[in-house]
């Protein structure tokens, strides 16, 4: 499986892009994952496709090629970050690249509820009928008390969130499969 996955704090440390690293190391021998930096990509503006900046048709194409979608969210304010939100709006823009698209939603954070409003939000977006991803659902990978649940080498160390993320990781497998078997019919 070709996977892009992006991050919505680029804090070096950060417990979300542990998680990202943590499942390229877990499960290498079955995907290729692709981190994109999509930090610095400028806000929205309609234009047409030719006319992008350069960073932006790179995520473009990149979430093309790809058969899914990984994205670890902090929670800010009780919601998403700005730039996922920045990046699934330029991606919106070009209704193939996210239509059907496997996304498996995951965050950390140090409270007690991870990230649950800010996977809810994301839900929302990434359900909309412009959109219409294929977003796991089954299990959530709501990592509490992050602080508590990686090792001091940025290592998730709690068995019972790796359990969680072993049986999300199983749901977008399962979702790329169809997809792909999906887009071989057509």
């Amino acid at each position: 499986m070709k996977i892009v996955a992006f991050c919505g704090s680029s804090k070096p440390g950060s417990y979300n892009q542990n998680l990202i690293k943590y499942l390229r190391k877990k499960y290498i021998n079955e995907m290729n994952i692709q981190i994109l930096d999509i930090d610095d990509l400028p806000f929205l503006k309609f234009m047409k496709y030719e006319d992008l900046p350069s960073k932006v048709k790179y995520v473009c194409e990149s979430v093309k090629a790809s058969d899914g979608i990984v994205i670890a969210t902090p929670e800010i304010n009780h919601g998403m970050t700005a730039n996922i939100k920045n990046v699934i709006d330029w991606c919106s823009m070009f209704p193939p690249l996210l239509y059907h698209k496997p996304i498996m939603l995951m965050g950390a954070s140090t409270g007690p509820l991870g990230t649950v409003r800010a996977q809810m939000q994301l839900r929302e977006v990434l359900e909309s009928p412009m959109i219409d991803a294929h977003v796991t659902h089954s299990t959530e990978c709501l990592v509490v008390n992050a602080q508590d649940k990686f090792d001091e080498h940025g290592n998730l160390n709690n068995q019972k969130s790796i359990d969680v993320m072993e049986e999300q990781y199983q749901e977008f497998a399962k979702l790329v499969n169809e997809r792909n078997k999906e887009l071989a019919h057509e």
